[in-house]
């Protein structure tokens, strides 16, 4: 292999590389998950929504809180901070993209064949 196709193999291996770490790190850094109670009083710094410009929280700031982080569109007070007792359940999961399958038959690298 000539000296530029090895310079040509490192840089696109690089490139590859450097995309996948990029795109994994964005996905997982997308949403808080959900979790909670938390407690939030006066005084305390403001509760984190990802983006408090857009999507600020919403409540009486004369009173302690006890809230939970949600699914993004479930919230109460912000679009995924829900104030008070009973926050909603996780929505449902989306439909499935591949066809059904008759029965006994599997999926094989995206070849239907028996199971």
């Amino acid at each position: 292999m000539s000296m530029r196709m090895k310079a040509v193999a490192t840089v696109v291996a690089t490139v590859a590389t450097a995309c996948g770490a990029g795109l994994g790190a964005g996905v997982a850094g997308a949403q808080t998950p959900p979790g909670g109670p938390y407690t939030w009083c006066p005084g305390d710094p403001p509760v984190a929504t990802g983006n408090i410009r857009v999507n600020p929280v919403v409540w009486d700031n004369n009173i302690c809180h006890t809230y939970y982080y949600v699914y993004h569109g479930q919230g109460n007070v912000a679009q995924n901070i829900w104030d008070g007792p009973n926050p909603p359940g996780p929505p449902p999961p989306p439909p499935g993209i591949t066809p059904a399958l008759p029965p006994g038959q599997c999926w094989y690298l995206f070849i239907p064949g028996p199971c």
